[in-house]
């Protein structure tokens, strides 16, 4: 699950579209309804509403009669497919990015080669020591929504240029750090109280280690002060410049606040359907309409590819990646783990185990393979 995935250096990194019969950057990722539900959360949001207005503040009963018990079956299976089609696969779709070429894994060769060793290490601590895996897990929840931060700071960054909304170098770090300090005020809460640590994680028993909390408070101040920061300079940029943050931004944004400031179980409930229906089908989205236009450029075709890629993503290509990222999803979290039962191990314990190896590596690599400020990415990213 997910860091400043798409950092830039650049105050105005404005595309210079390679493909000549390209005239401006798409203004959609895959295009306008499907970036509304799978992109900036509208789905995650309607399956959330559809839970909580149904079965109010009570869990789901698949065993229970009539319409009820349909809706949760089905609310199950829906939630079933999206972790196996966008939240497991996702991860998959950074090691699609490493290894796709000789050119990648020369250039990524640290992440290709060397760090994975590191995400083996940490697997099988875990499996020999029980409090190896709560101390990785736990680490995991930790940064796992700075992850979530990161990722929906840079698309909304991809959303910002390809809408020619730029922001000055102070601009753009302003709104880095407002996002980042949003991150800490969560993570500080979490690592300060028990009442809002979890005891435990799918099986996992995880610690409490009770850092003092000035932390959280000296973190909750700078947050709002970086807040305001931010309001001010969108503020100065409506007034001077006549221009305004772009609605899919603004759905990001409040995405991952309303994921970051949830509790009780509302939070169960968001950290359920955000993994596949925001987080991972946000992150598919855009690798995958990255390795399309990729191909259309070597193809000679990348504008007609950026403005059709859900039409793309049936084609052979797209079912290509479709097939690598499903498939070595289900290898890693579903079979690894039923094999592992074999001996000893219970299932859903040691996917969850799985999950945070993998993804410490996953995190890391995602802020070197995503930039704004290299030029080819940039302008796929864009185009």
């Amino acid at each position: 699950m997910v860091s400043a995935t798409f950092g830039s250096d650049s105050s105005q990194p404005r595309p210079q579209v390679m493909d000549q019969a390209a005239t401006a950057p798409y203004a959609w990722v895959v295009g306008p309804v499907f970036d509304y539900l799978f992109v900036v959360g509208g789905f995650f949001w309607l399956i959330f509403a559809l839970q909580v207005g149904w079965f109010h503040w009570d869990a789901p009963d698949p065993k229970a009669s009539g319409l009820a018990g349909v809706a949760a079956y089905g609310l199950l299976i829906t939630s079933t497919l999206g972790t196996y089609i966008f939240a497991d696969a996702h991860t998959i779709a950074t090691y699609m990015r490493i290894y796709s070429t000789a050119e990648n894994r020369e250039r990524f060769k640290l992440y290709a080669y060397y760090l994975p060793w590191m995400s083996l290490l940490f697997f099988s601590l875990c499996l020999m020591y029980p409090r190896a895996a709560g101390f990785c897990v736990y680490l995991h929840l930790m940064w796992v929504f700075q992850h979530y931060v990161g990722q929906t700071f840079g698309i909304s960054l991809v959303y910002c240029y390809k809408r020619g909304y730029y922001f000055k170098n102070w601009e753009r770090e302003t709104y880095r750090w407002f996002m980042h300090s949003f991150s800490a005020f969560v993570i500080t809460r979490i690592l300060c109280f028990r009442t809002l640590s979890p005891e435990e994680l799918w099986g996992i028993k995880l610690p409490f280690y009770g850092l003092p909390t000035w932390l959280f408070y000296t973190a909750e101040v700078i947050f709002f002060t970086m807040m305001g920061a931010f309001f001010v300079m969108l503020l100065r940029k409506a007034i001077l410049e006549k221009q305004f943050l772009p609605l899919p931004a603004v759905c990001l944004i409040l995405t991952i606040f309303g994921i970051g400031l949830s509790t009780g179980f509302a939070h169960s409930v968001l950290w359920l359907y955000g993994p596949p229906f925001f987080h991972g089908s946000q992150y598919l989205a855009v690798s995958l309409s990255f390795f399309l236009k990729e191909k259309g450029l070597q193809e000679g075709r990348m504008a007609e590819v950026s403005r059709h890629i859900l039409v793309e993503s049936f084609k052979k290509n797209g079912l290509f990646y479709w097939g690598m990222v499903v498939s070595a999803g289900m290898v890693i979290y579903v079979c690894i783990p039923q094999v592992l039962v074999n001996y000893g191990f219970d299932f859903v314990a040691t996917a969850t185990i799985i999950q945070a190896c993998i993804n410490f590596h996953h995190f890391v690599s995602d802020g070197a393979i995503w930039r704004l400020r290299d030029k080819t990415c940039r302008e796929i990213l864009l185009a």
